[in-house]
């Protein structure tokens, strides 16, 4: 998909905000959900080029959620994201077609790198 669409989605209005923000400046168009049952319609209705996706969402979780997207949608981009920074998520998150994970916190410039690196890694 050659587009210009990033959908973020946490139930934390905060992150959403943060990285709408952020991601905006970029040039980019950011589309927000704070459940998987808005993040599943938005991904699709708009196509994402990439999507931030939170493990713990209030309707589900996003490592569970993301094994049945790369199904269904096979072209997806996901960076997962979580406050908790646990190995074995991480390993459940790349195994599961996540393209990186994200602990929040987040390093804005790290971020930066990383949506550069995937970006013109998957053009």
């Amino acid at each position: 998909m050659k587009n210009n669409v990033i959908l973020v989605v946490d139930d934390e209005l905060e992150i959403r905000a943060l990285l709408s923000r952020f991601l905006a400046r970029k040039g980019f168009e950011v589309v927000s959900a704070g459940t998987l049952t808005e993040g599943r319609k938005l991904v699709g209705e708009k196509h994402p080029k990439l999507i931030f996706l939170d493990v713990n969402l209030p309707d589900g979780n996003g490592l569970k959620e993301l094994k049945k997207w790369s199904l269904d949608f096979d072209w997806l981009q996901v960076i997962m994201m979580s406050a908790f920074d646990h190995q074995e998520a991480r390993d459940e998150a790349i195994e599961s077609g996540a393209i990186h994970f994200l602990s929040k916190p987040f390093n804005l410039a790290k971020l930066e790198q990383v949506i550069k690196n995937e970006i013109s890694h998957n053009n």
